[in-house]
């Protein structure tokens, strides 16, 4: 039973006014926030692509390896296997995602090709025409879309509180046989981009969902309560979203903020600095968990210019080659 008849007229609870009212106060700050970091936007949205492609990973309980998602994420080795090959395809959809501008609309075919171009190698069992009443779930996804688009049309509906909604009963839906829950999540970040909600090109909204999963699995279940006798609670699950949002645009000040005092020096110098912070042996990694919007190439320059005044010294080859201090600056020796 679909909430959308009823959202018009339903009462919002005061602890989710509270927060829609600290979120639009975070959204009207946007667009400063955007211009602070213009010149670095294009190097924050790459880390967050590899973010989600990683999160969404965990998300769906995908056993790899740290250093595997690495290099599926960050460095796009062919992936081997199944499980790796999903990991590519999360890459290939948030690249596309999150470059594009905000003109996606939420329709039928786009939401049974986005399951598609993501699953379909990974377990082909779970697209929607394996299933036995495959043109009952179609027919009701064409209905709830329809209902969810004649809503947005209305303008008569708060717009956060109208995903959320519209992702609780999509759930509950099951329209996919697998991974249908996950369906619905990358469709709620797809209608918050739509329509306005840049933080979540500039933040991990996968990350921030898996830091407290244990606390999302309690919102949607809540919220699916009695959903199929057309008596859910559909605020729980809002209410953590729309936390979830206000925590990823308080990140996003202090991100800016960094970027604010970073600007006092150049990209080589703040490598400096980080090294200079260590205390003997350190990676390049021990330098990107520091700062991880400066670029290989920077770190490499810097590195080799640092060894060169003999301040510090190679103790190994490859991507995982520590470097050891030898002064702590310019005169003093370590």
């Amino acid at each position: 039973m679909y909430f959308f008849p009823n959202i018009k007229t339903t009462p919002l609870a005061p602890q989710l006014i509270m927060q829609l009212t600290k979120l639009y106060e975070n959204k009207g700050r946007e667009l400063y926030y955007l211009s602070l970091i213009k010149n670095d936007s294009k190097v924050i949205k790459h880390n967050v692509i590899e973010a989600d492609s990683e999160y969404s990973g965990h998300l769906l309980n995908i056993n790899l390896s740290a250093q595997k998602y690495k290099l599926l994420t960050q460095q796009g080795v062919t992936p081997t296997n199944r499980k790796e090959k999903l990991i590519a395809n999360f890459l290939k959809f948030f690249q596309i995602m999150h470059k594009a501008e905000s003109n996606w609309k939420l329709s039928t075919n786009g939401v049974i090709e986005i399951q598609e171009f993501i699953f379909r190698e990974f377990d082909p069992n779970s697209t929607i025409e394996k299933k036995r009443n495959r043109l009952d779930k179609k027919n009701e996804l064409d209905n709830l879309i329809s209902q969810f688009n004649r809503l947005i049309n209305e303008k008569e509906s708060e717009l956060v509180t109208l995903f959320c909604a519209f992702t609780i009963d999509f759930i509950n839906l099951r329209i996919f046989d697998n991974y249908n829950e996950f369906i619905g999540i990358i469709l709620l970040m797809l209608l918050l981009k739509q329509y306005g909600y840049k933080i979540v090109d500039h933040i991990s909204f996968f990350k921030a969902i898996y830091t407290i999963e244990a606390k999302y699995t309690e919102a949607v279940n809540k919220s699916s309560l009695n959903w199929g006798i057309g008596l859910p609670q559909y605020h729980f699950f809002t209410i953590f979203i729309v936390n979830i949002l206000n925590s990823m645009y308080d990140e996003f000040e202090k991100l800016c903020q960094s970027f604010q005092n970073d600007k006092k020096f150049s990209k080589e110098e703040l490598v400096e600095q980080i090294v200079f912070g260590f205390n003997n042996y350190f990676t390049k990694d021990d330098i990107r968990k520091y700062n991880p919007y400066i670029s290989d190439s920077t770190i490499n320059r810097s590195l080799k210019n640092l060894r060169e005044r003999g301040i510090i010294e190679p103790t190994g080859k490859g991507r995982s080659a520590k470097w050891r201090k030898l002064r702590h600056g310019k005169y003093q020796t370590y």
